[in-house]
């Protein structure tokens, strides 16, 4: 990402969505007026979602992101009042696998206050003459309370996602279940969720 904290210029293509889609990870197109998802514009430099688009990466669909957003997606984004241009590749990851253990370990969908007990939100920023300032992209950040690791399983999370941020494009947000795209960044107080 560049420095002055712009969002990077999306690197998405037609060619690339529909690999995606006989891979099965996202949606053909049914109807161009209401199209499941839509390429940025060459050199589009920020995301001009369209109304009721929110702007998603590709590299949450390597990291288990599904659409229809699961339920407990959409509590996620409701709970912390973030949208999803705000999460990065290893939250995606933590949901997916508290949801596979969840579901195929316990055998129960997954459950709110279990994640409370184990998960702690932070919030990225950039250091910007001496002072912090929060991301525009991938802000929120996730990781298990180191307290209460021992109570959960071991899933190392890849220290590097070198280049996902330019993977944008806009994904359809079904009935409204995401929060709508409004270029918010994260808070910079999050005691609330600590």
């Amino acid at each position: 990402m560049a420095g002055d904290n712009s969002w990077p210029a999306s690197n998405v293509t037609t060619v690339a969505l529909k690999a995606w889609v006989l891979g099965g990870l996202l949606r053909p197109i049914m109807d161009e007026e209401t199209s499941e998802w839509i390429v940025p514009l060459v050199g589009d430099r920020e995301p001009n979602s369209p109304a009721g688009y929110v702007v998603c990466f590709l590299a949450f669909f390597d990291r288990g992101f599904r659409i229809p957003a699961s339920r407990f997606m959409h509590v996620l984004v409701h709970y912390y009042g973030v949208e999803l241009h705000n999460f990065n590749p290893n939250f995606i990851t933590q949901v997916a696998v508290f949801t596979t253990v969840c579901e195929g370990y316990l055998g129960v969908l997954p459950h709110w206050n279990l994640w409370l007990h184990l998960f702690k939100s932070d919030m990225s920023s950039r250091n910007v003459g001496g002072v912090n300032k929060p991301l525009k992209v991938r802000g929120y950040t996730l990781q298990v309370r180191q307290s209460r690791s021992h109570l959960y399983i071991r899933s190392l999370m890849p220290s590097s996602n070198r280049g996902w941020q330019n993977g944008w494009f806009y994904l359809r947000n079904d009935h409204g279940l995401l929060l709508e795209f409004t270029r918010i960044m994260v808070k910079e107080c999050l005691e609330k969720w600590q």
